[in-house]
């Protein structure tokens, strides 16, 4: 299984807004930039992306930002990663790329099953994790803390 850096940074960025939930506090493209070394022109792309799908909420002006839309208990990883890479889980059958353009078994293939069953079984799994269970393992990193030093 590979996930795409976009996912994975992706969560990174809501992290780190629901690590501000409480305090209703807006996050920043650049704050999260700087506590995550990633530039924040593909932060802000992230961000648009997750609130066109109503993950999260911006303001505008000097106080601006992002905020969470719901709790972070209520938002499922499923729906970051659904967000970000809408076909993420997807069975694709191998044979089909390349010089191959047909599968001899792919009008009756019965191992895709096996695949989809997969796919099926990964979504159960994301859709029960939740942020607020992420961050709670986030935090206990030793580099989380806003004031970090990365050498």
């Amino acid at each position: 299984m590979k996930i795409s850096s976009r996912v994975d940074y992706a969560l990174s960025c809501v992290l780190r807004i629901a690590d501000k939930y409480e305090s209703r506090k807006p996050v920043t493209a650049v704050e999260i930039s700087r506590q995550e070394k990633i530039k924040p022109d593909y932060i802000e792309q992230l961000l648009l992306l997750l609130k066109k799908r109503k993950i999260l909420k911006s303001f505008r002006g000097r106080s601006g930002g992002y905020v969470l839309s719901a709790c972070p208990e209520d938002i499922s990883v499923f729906s970051v990663v659904k967000a970000i890479e809408n076909e993420i889980l997807k069975p694709v059958c191998f044979r089909e790329k390349g010089r191959r353009k047909k599968c001899v078994h792919f009008d009756d293939c019965k191992i895709i099953s096996l695949w989809i069953g997969l796919k099926e079984n990964m979504e159960k799994y994301l859709k029960r994790k939740n942020i607020e269970e992420l961050l709670l393992l986030r935090r206990k990193e030793k580099n989380w803390r806003e004031n970090r030093r990365i050498r």
